[in-house]
């Protein structure tokens, strides 16, 4: 089945709270559900929807306040996410799913093993975000210094221009490799439209005060784990993400957004784990 072809439906996961979805593929086959990063939806995941869905069930989700979900005047922080993502499993009658998230869904799918516990999955992918955003040590993988993120919070998700001009580098110097086509650029920028600025900050916060290093340890010891890594801090992210949950294979791939830009070399690493891990 091909994205184009896939109508999304809406499941409610909480009061005045319901999730965009895409639903594709055997309904009784082991389940991918693929979680998108800050303000993304999760069309973004569209060239793993294409490739999986003839032998998975392949769920995309729009996380609560992004995409075509309910935007939320509350709960817009990661253990909300995590909640939203057991209740939808729950209302699909999805049963240890395979979770695949990516950036700041990373996060999201820690929260899921810290509110349902690791045996309530399959497997978890994780897709080049550490489980310890903010951190002090010159030698761990960060979203960046603490002086950086702290500006971030409190400088430029404050304000319309300075968001603006935050996304803009941030699409052209570390989610894609090389110059993006005008079309190129005002599909992603599409992707995170549906996310409201307050929300973004909201959840930005949120996400940079996390520590889920347990929860990826948790998984680490107990589950097939796999861990994307974009190729410009692979230097420092790779050693220290194999020290904290060594039983992890990390894979280096392109830049931030390389389950879309390079979808055959992602999918192919990620055929290689469902396939290792009997999934």
């Amino acid at each position: 089945m091909k994205f184009a072809d896939v109508t999304p439906t809406k499941v409610q996961v909480a009061p005045n709270v319901s999730l965009n979805i895409w639903d594709a593929g055997p309904k009784d086959a082991q389940a991918l559900v693929f979680i998108p990063g800050l303000t993304f939806s999760g069309a973004v995941f569209c060239h793993q929807l294409d490739h999986f869905s003839d032998r998975y069930r392949v769920v995309l989700v729009d996380p609560r306040g992004q995409g075509d979900s309910t935007t939320c005047p509350a709960g817009n922080n990661y253990m909300a996410h995590g909640a939203d993502l057991i209740e939808l499993c729950r209302q699909l009658s999805i049963h240890k799913p395979v979770l695949v998230g990516w950036s700041c869904g990373n996060l999201e799918a820690w929260s899921f093993v810290r509110q349902a516990g690791w045996d309530a999955l399959a497997g978890l992918v994780t897709v080049d975000m550490s489980p310890l955003p903010l951190n002090s040590d010159p030698s761990a993988w960060t979203e960046g210094t603490p002086d950086e993120l702290r500006a971030v919070g409190t400088q430029v998700l404050t304000n319309d221009e300075a968001a603006a001009g935050f996304w803009d580098e941030y699409l052209r110097e570390v989610m894609w490799q090389g110059p993006l086509t005008q079309a190129q650029y005002d599909y992603f920028m599409g992707l995170g439209a549906g996310c409201t600025r307050a929300t973004c900050h909201e959840l930005f916060c949120d996400a940079i005060l996390s520590d889920y290093r347990p929860e990826a340890q948790d998984a680490d010891k107990n589950l097939p784990t796999l861990m994307y890594v974009a190729e410009h801090w692979a230097d420092v992210a790779v050693p220290w993400f194999n020290k904290l949950c060594p039983n992890t294979p990390t894979e280096v791939l392109s830049g931030h957004l390389m389950a879309n830009q390079y979808p055959q070399q992602f999918n192919a690493r990620l055929e290689q784990f469902l396939q290792e891990a009997n999934l």
